[in-house]
């Protein structure tokens, strides 16, 4: 009789429970993940008395893809005064312009998205060995240069 009480407690789990367990094993790492971009990033905060991006932060943002911060990184330092990464500036306005130059094309703007053409070449000159970057700007944004 105990041996069969046994046998019935030792049944399987329902697959709803593992796959919810499945679930918390990734929230954990992504997590984890999070935790230690925003530990970067504090830390570097930490260094100085405003927020600013030197050009460790703003490589650390190119190699992740994160040309957003990239151009929040770029209004800072010029909020702050900080001219030292004026080719990291550069790349972030040609890609503020490749966008916005791709919206008007697309949209028959012709006028608006020349603007934004020259606003790309001038950036371009500026950016110096960036220019790889800018070269992988247009083939996100599927821009013939």
């Amino acid at each position: 009789m105990i041996k069969e009480n046994n046998a019935k407690e030792k049944k399987r789990k329902d697959p709803i429970i593992i796959l919810l367990d499945i679930i918390i094993i990734v929230l954990i790492f992504v997590m984890i993940y999070v935790g230690r971009d925003t530990l970067f990033y504090k830390m570097q905060a930490n260094k100085s008395s405003t927020f600013s991006q030197d050009v460790e932060i703003m490589s650390f943002e190119l190699q992740r893809g994160d040309y957003a911060g990239l151009i929040h990184g770029k209004y800072m330092n010029e909020i702050n005064g900080k001219t030292e990464t004026s080719g990291y500036h550069a790349l972030a306005d040609y890609i503020e312009a490749a966008f916005t130059y791709k919206v008007y094309d697309t949209k028959g703007y012709t006028e608006k998205a020349n603007k934004q053409k020259a606003i790309m070449d001038e950036a371009r000159v500026k950016m110096k060995e960036l220019t790889i970057f800018a070269d992988k700007a247009d083939k996100m944004f599927m821009i013939s240069y």
